[in-house]
């Protein structure tokens, strides 16, 4: 189900919303350290699922490689294969590419990974309806 209409400009303020509230408490314990000298490390499945979370399944897909340091990245391409990576700068600011030739379709993951999406999903809505003045019947908070 498609939360938010995929247009070029929702996509666009979407992804700033989403890029602004990508926080440190929605960190994997395990990049903390990481985080703190590149700010999008470890917030690429919290960005890809939240922004397929809000697209829905008719709009994007969300992809996963390894990558040349043995750690999944995650990213959405939409319907014209065009690829949505609002964390790229996690690799080419460090002079890195980042392994979609490697992507594979994925899925949101569970437990935590899961809780840290819907975090964000709902503060990424909140900041959108309010922006907008759009109504409550287009999400619903879970």
């Amino acid at each position: 189900m498609m939360m938010v209409d995929y247009t070029p400009e929702n996509l666009k303020k979407i992804s700033g919303i989403i890029k602004r509230n990508l926080t440190y408490d929605l960190l994997p314990k395990k990049w903390f350290i990481r985080n703190a000298s590149n700010p999008m490390f470890g917030h690429c499945h919290n960005a890809a699922g939240c922004l397929y979370k809000i697209f829905g399944h008719e709009s994007m897909h969300m992809y996963r490689a390894l990558d040349d340091e043995g750690i999944y990245h995650w990213w959405c391409i939409d319907k014209e294969n065009v690829i949505i990576d609002l964390t790229s700068e996690q690799y080419t600011n460090f002079g890195r590419t980042p392994p979609y030739a490697e992507g594979q379709k994925a899925n949101i993951l569970g437990f935590e990974y899961r809780k840290r999406v819907m975090r964000l999903f709902n503060r990424v809505m909140n900041e959108y309806e309010d922006s907008d003045n759009y109504g409550s019947t287009l999400w619903r908070k879970e």
